[in-house]
Protein backbone atom coordinates (compact mmCIF):
# COMPACT_ATOMS: atom_id res chain seq x y z
CA UNK A 1 0.00 0.00 0.00
CA UNK A 2 1.01 3.66 -0.45
CA UNK A 3 1.94 6.14 1.67
CA UNK A 4 -0.96 8.11 0.46
CA UNK A 5 -3.41 5.20 0.23
CA UNK A 6 -2.72 4.24 4.01
CA UNK A 7 -3.23 7.75 4.61
CA UNK A 8 -6.56 7.70 3.41
CA UNK A 9 -6.98 4.78 5.06
CA UNK A 10 -6.58 6.07 8.31
CA UNK A 11 -7.89 9.38 8.17
CA UNK A 12 -11.11 7.68 6.82
CA UNK A 13 -10.72 5.78 10.04
CA UNK A 14 -10.41 9.26 11.94
CA UNK A 15 -6.72 8.30 13.46
CA UNK A 16 -3.81 11.24 13.02
CA UNK A 17 -5.59 13.78 15.04
CA UNK A 18 -3.07 16.47 16.66
CA UNK A 19 -2.87 15.98 20.59
CA UNK A 20 -1.04 19.45 20.84
CA UNK A 21 1.33 20.42 23.08
CA UNK A 22 1.03 20.95 26.44
CA UNK A 23 1.55 23.47 28.97
CA UNK A 24 4.57 21.79 30.83
CA UNK A 25 7.21 19.76 28.82
CA UNK A 26 10.57 18.49 29.14
CA UNK A 27 12.99 17.49 26.28
CA UNK A 28 14.21 13.58 26.29
CA UNK A 29 17.36 12.61 24.62
CA UNK A 30 17.10 8.56 24.00
CA UNK A 31 20.13 7.15 23.85
CA UNK A 32 22.77 9.39 21.79
CA UNK A 33 25.52 7.27 22.54
CA UNK A 34 28.51 6.35 20.98
CA UNK A 35 27.78 2.73 20.48
CA UNK A 36 24.62 4.48 18.19
CA UNK A 37 26.11 7.15 16.64
CA UNK A 38 29.74 6.13 16.16
CA UNK A 39 29.89 4.69 12.09
CA UNK A 40 32.59 2.09 13.36
CA UNK A 41 30.15 0.75 16.40
CA UNK A 42 28.44 -3.04 15.59
CA UNK A 43 25.24 -0.94 16.51
CA UNK A 44 25.28 1.66 14.76
CA UNK A 45 22.44 4.05 13.85
CA UNK A 46 24.97 5.80 11.42
CA UNK A 47 25.17 8.16 9.16
CA UNK A 48 21.43 9.22 9.89
CA UNK A 49 21.98 9.62 13.52
CA UNK A 50 25.17 11.89 13.32
CA UNK A 51 22.82 14.24 11.22
CA UNK A 52 20.51 14.66 13.89
CA UNK A 53 23.00 16.32 16.77
CA UNK A 54 22.73 19.73 15.81
CA UNK A 55 19.03 19.37 15.34
CA UNK A 56 19.13 17.66 18.88
CA UNK A 57 21.41 20.33 20.74
CA UNK A 58 19.36 23.17 19.34
CA UNK A 59 16.35 21.62 20.86
CA UNK A 60 18.24 21.29 24.10
CA UNK A 61 19.74 24.71 24.38
CA UNK A 62 16.33 26.78 23.24
CA UNK A 63 15.00 24.10 26.39
CA UNK A 64 17.53 25.24 28.55
CA UNK A 65 17.17 28.92 27.81
CA UNK A 66 12.92 28.47 28.79
CA UNK A 67 13.86 26.71 32.02
CA UNK A 68 12.62 23.59 30.53
CA UNK A 69 13.93 20.13 31.94
CA UNK A 70 16.38 18.08 30.11
CA UNK A 71 16.40 14.55 29.91
CA UNK A 72 18.93 11.64 28.63
CA UNK A 73 18.95 8.37 28.78
CA UNK A 74 21.62 5.84 28.36
CA UNK A 75 20.80 2.10 27.82
CA UNK A 76 23.46 0.36 28.98
CA UNK A 77 24.08 -3.79 30.18
CA UNK A 78 26.49 -4.87 33.19
CA UNK A 79 29.79 -5.64 32.14
CA UNK A 80 28.74 -9.15 33.63
CA UNK A 81 26.65 -10.03 31.65
CA UNK A 82 23.56 -10.42 33.65
CA UNK A 83 21.46 -7.92 32.24
CA UNK A 84 20.87 -8.40 28.72
CA UNK A 85 17.80 -10.16 28.84
CA UNK A 86 16.66 -11.21 25.53
CA UNK A 87 18.63 -9.07 23.64
CA UNK A 88 21.11 -11.70 23.59
CA UNK A 89 18.92 -13.66 21.54
CA UNK A 90 18.46 -10.91 19.40
CA UNK A 91 21.43 -8.91 18.70
CA UNK A 92 24.99 -10.43 18.32
CA UNK A 93 26.70 -7.31 19.71
CA UNK A 94 24.85 -8.15 22.76
CA UNK A 95 25.55 -11.75 22.76
CA UNK A 96 29.10 -11.25 22.39
CA UNK A 97 29.24 -7.98 25.40
CA UNK A 98 30.15 -6.16 22.56
CA UNK A 99 27.21 -3.38 22.85
CA UNK A 100 26.53 -0.52 25.88
CA UNK A 101 28.34 -1.96 28.61
CA UNK A 102 29.13 -0.09 31.44
CA UNK A 103 31.67 2.04 31.60
CA UNK A 104 33.03 2.01 27.89
CA UNK A 105 33.52 4.54 25.87
CA UNK A 106 30.98 2.96 23.92
CA UNK A 107 28.06 3.17 26.45
CA UNK A 108 28.26 7.02 27.37
CA UNK A 109 26.56 9.90 25.75
CA UNK A 110 28.89 11.82 22.47
CA UNK A 111 30.35 14.60 23.57
CA UNK A 112 28.69 16.63 21.13
CA UNK A 113 25.82 16.77 23.44
CA UNK A 114 27.22 16.09 26.99
CA UNK A 115 24.40 16.48 29.26
CA UNK A 116 24.85 20.28 31.05
CA UNK A 117 24.63 21.48 34.83
CA UNK A 118 20.90 20.73 35.81
CA UNK A 119 20.25 18.07 33.09
CA UNK A 120 19.23 14.60 34.26
CA UNK A 121 20.26 11.15 32.95
CA UNK A 122 18.31 7.95 33.22
CA UNK A 123 20.37 4.82 32.89
CA UNK A 124 18.20 2.21 31.43
CA UNK A 125 18.47 -1.86 30.73
CA UNK A 126 15.64 -2.14 28.61
CA UNK A 127 14.28 -0.03 25.53
CA UNK A 128 11.68 1.89 27.41
CA UNK A 129 13.36 5.50 29.08
CA UNK A 130 10.08 4.42 31.65
CA UNK A 131 11.08 0.56 32.51
CA UNK A 132 12.92 0.64 36.01
CA UNK A 133 13.38 3.78 36.14
CA UNK A 134 13.10 7.11 37.55
CA UNK A 135 12.35 9.31 35.14
CA UNK A 136 8.07 8.86 35.80
CA UNK A 137 9.15 9.98 39.02
CA UNK A 138 10.79 12.81 38.11
CA UNK A 139 7.90 13.91 35.76
CA UNK A 140 5.16 13.45 37.80
CA UNK A 141 7.71 16.10 40.53
CA UNK A 142 7.81 18.55 37.98
CA UNK A 143 4.27 18.06 36.15
CA UNK A 144 5.35 17.20 33.33
CA UNK A 145 2.58 16.86 30.70
CA UNK A 146 4.66 16.96 27.23
CA UNK A 147 7.49 15.45 26.31
CA UNK A 148 9.70 16.68 23.44
CA UNK A 149 11.72 13.46 22.24
CA UNK A 150 14.66 12.91 20.16
CA UNK A 151 17.43 10.02 19.90
CA UNK A 152 17.79 6.91 18.52
CA UNK A 153 16.17 4.53 17.02
CA UNK A 154 12.88 5.21 15.70
CA UNK A 155 11.97 1.96 15.57
CA UNK A 156 13.48 0.62 19.19
CA UNK A 157 14.23 2.51 22.56
CA UNK A 158 11.91 5.48 20.99
CA UNK A 159 9.04 4.13 20.13
CA UNK A 160 9.26 2.23 23.31
CA UNK A 161 9.36 4.95 25.34
CA UNK A 162 6.92 7.23 23.20
CA UNK A 163 3.97 4.14 23.52
CA UNK A 164 4.95 4.17 27.74
CA UNK A 165 4.49 8.02 27.65
CA UNK A 166 0.84 7.91 26.61
CA UNK A 167 0.36 4.79 28.55
CA UNK A 168 0.96 7.49 31.20
CA UNK A 169 -0.94 10.32 29.91
CA UNK A 170 2.20 12.41 29.05
CA UNK A 171 2.03 13.87 25.50
CA UNK A 172 4.68 12.35 23.34
CA UNK A 173 6.36 14.70 20.77
CA UNK A 174 8.57 12.92 18.26
CA UNK A 175 10.52 15.98 16.76
CA UNK A 176 11.63 14.88 13.13
CA UNK A 177 14.60 16.42 12.57
CA UNK A 178 16.18 14.97 16.02
CA UNK A 179 15.17 11.46 15.30
CA UNK A 180 17.22 8.49 13.51
CA UNK A 181 17.25 4.93 12.61
CA UNK A 182 18.91 2.43 10.60
CA UNK A 183 17.40 2.84 6.92
CA UNK A 184 15.05 5.51 5.92
CA UNK A 185 12.05 3.04 5.24
CA UNK A 186 12.01 1.72 8.73
CA UNK A 187 11.84 5.17 10.28
CA UNK A 188 9.40 6.54 7.67
CA UNK A 189 6.83 3.44 8.62
CA UNK A 190 7.40 4.10 12.54
CA UNK A 191 7.25 7.64 12.65
CA UNK A 192 3.82 7.62 9.91
CA UNK A 193 2.60 4.72 12.67
CA UNK A 194 3.14 6.90 15.64
CA UNK A 195 2.25 10.11 14.56
CA UNK A 196 -1.48 8.69 13.90
CA UNK A 197 -2.03 6.25 16.92
CA UNK A 198 0.55 7.56 20.11
CA UNK A 199 2.37 10.93 19.28
CA UNK A 200 2.40 13.93 17.40
CA UNK A 201 5.59 14.39 14.93
CA UNK A 202 6.65 18.09 15.07
CA UNK A 203 8.99 19.87 13.21
CA UNK A 204 12.11 20.87 14.83
CA UNK A 205 10.89 24.84 13.61
CA UNK A 206 7.15 23.95 15.79
CA UNK A 207 9.32 22.75 18.77
CA UNK A 208 11.61 25.55 18.95
CA UNK A 209 8.64 28.12 18.24
CA UNK A 210 6.81 26.75 21.63
CA UNK A 211 9.94 26.95 23.67
CA UNK A 212 10.37 30.25 22.47
CA UNK A 213 6.97 31.26 23.60
CA UNK A 214 7.59 29.62 27.12
CA UNK A 215 11.00 31.32 27.43
CA UNK A 216 8.88 34.45 27.06
CA UNK A 217 6.83 34.06 30.08
CA UNK A 218 7.78 33.99 33.82
CA UNK A 219 8.64 30.53 34.26
CA UNK A 220 9.96 29.08 37.51
CA UNK A 221 13.53 27.31 38.03
CA UNK A 222 12.44 23.25 38.13
CA UNK A 223 12.44 22.20 41.94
Amino acid sequence: MSSDNASALYGRQGFGQRMGFGEEPAVLVVDMQNDFVDPEAPSTVAPMAGRIVESIARLCAAARAARVPVFYTKGVVSKEGLTEGLWRFKSRGHAEGRVQVEGTRGAEIIDALLPQPGDIVIVKRRPSAFFHTDLEVYLRRLRVDTLLIGGTSVSGCVRASVTDAFMRDIRPMVVRECVADRTAAVMEANLFDLDQKYADVVTLADALTYLDRLHRTSRPVPA
